[in-house]
């Protein structure tokens, strides 16, 4: 049986050496395909300030022109080129703590209220049950 690599720390070390660390570059640049749409993009747009915007008009409303401008713009090629990073990021990003409870010393479980929402935690103030301005008002 091959030991884990949570246990040998000769082994994180070295897998941790060979994979490259997570830069947003990588996934919005570097690719060919990735600097090819970013030089088509002003290249694309480039007729639309200058005094050719007039003859360019009927192309940019046409149904393949409407069509190009959704894949021309900046923001469609930053969504789906940093998918990606996205999708990297949650696989390797640390997962979120448990929000823990230091009054109790424990974590709170999943579906759980937090303390001051629970109405059957001393903690809560005016929502507990058992509070005892509840009976007598406000005043």
């Amino acid at each position: 049986m091959e030991p884990s690599s949570d246990l040998d720390p000769a082994i994180e070390a070295e897998t941790a050496a060979t994979t490259p660390p997570l830069r947003i570059g990588d996934y919005l640049w570097h690719p060919w395909y990735a600097k090819a749409w970013w030089i088509a993009i002003p290249l694309y747009w480039l007729p639309a300030g200058t005094a050719m915007e007039p003859a360019m008009q009927r192309f940019y409303t046409s149904g393949f022109g409407i069509a190009t401008n959704i894949i021309l713009m900046p923001i469609t090629a930053g969504l789906v080129l940093g998918f990606g990073y996205l999708r990297r990021l949650l696989a390797e990003g640390e997962p979120a703590d448990t929000w823990f409870d230091y009054d109790v010393g424990e974590y709170r479980k999943p579906g759980m209220s937090h303390p001051t929402m629970d109405e059957t935690d001393p903690r809560s103030g005016p929502q507990w049950i058992g509070y005892s301005f509840r009976e007598r008002g406000p005043h």
